[in-house]
């Protein structure tokens, strides 16, 4: 699905560029092991399907925190943790430890109806769920990365007041996972819309310009979907 916040026609159509040469340039390789050891489970396909389920609620919770009511976000959260649960078997202790920790932190920001920490939460919880795929999965888990890194930056945008130093660690953090993945990204427009995509990001939050963060993050999540298909096997 590709995801545009704003309604700009300069975002979309590099949404729609990118689609359209990531589906002529599928590729079928095989991710890099996550950073993080992973506990014994069952056969990879199924376990980085579980996880990736698991993680989608959270990307929601993530990406709706800031719009929907409290009781929305609530149920969004109760059918995120069913998800979750179903897949904590798969992580190592530190990892699910980390879950733990993190979801006293979305309690709390929902409790005290603080929307910023719980995108951020919601969005950390996000990343420890993917980052224990194992090398099994068809998209790199760099891809996800990225997707978690946009988030973040988009978040830290809408907190007020705008939290530019973390959004500058957000979007270091995407240029270095963007350094592992780029090699292997054979859609020559494909890779120079997301470099640019970043190169937004660094500049609006180097002018401290709140829309041109917004427009800049927006193409780089649009863009992430994009990438998500180049390294779909070929049907």
């Amino acid at each position: 699905m590709i995801r545009i916040t704003q309604s700009l026609g300069g975002v979309a159509a590099i949404a729609v560029l990118a689609g359209a040469l990531a589906a002529c340039n599928p590729q079928a390789d095989k991710a890099n092991p996550p950073a993080t050891a992973t506990a014994a489970s069952p056969a990879a396909s199924d376990r980085n399907v579980r996880l990736l389920a698991a993680a989608e609620g959270y990307e929601t919770l993530t990406e709706t925190a800031f719009d929907k009511t409290s009781p929305e976000l609530a149920a969004s959260l109760t059918a995120a943790r069913q998800k979750a649960s179903e897949a904590r078997a798969l992580l190592a202790p530190d990892q699910a430890a980390r879950l733990d920790t993190l979801a006293a932190e979305i309690d709390a920001a929902l409790r005290n109806q603080n929307r910023s920490a719980l995108a951020i939460a919601a969005v950390e919880t996000y990343r420890v769920l993917v980052s224990a795929q194992d090398a099994s999965a068809q998209v790199p888990v760099e891809v996800s990365l990225l997707d978690y890194a946009g988030f973040r930056y988009d978040a830290n945008a809408k907190s007020r007041p705008v939290n530019w130093d973390q959004m500058t660690a957000d979007v270091a953090f995407a240029r270095e996972t963007w350094g592992r993945i780029s090699p292997r990204v054979t859609a020559k427009g494909l890779s120079g819309a997301f470099e640019s995509a970043l190169s937004g990001m660094e500049i609006a939050v180097a002018q401290k310009n709140a829309v041109a963060a917004g427009i800049a993050v927006s193409n780089e999540l649009a863009l992430v979907d994009a990438l998500e298909e180049h390294f779909k096997p070929a049907n």
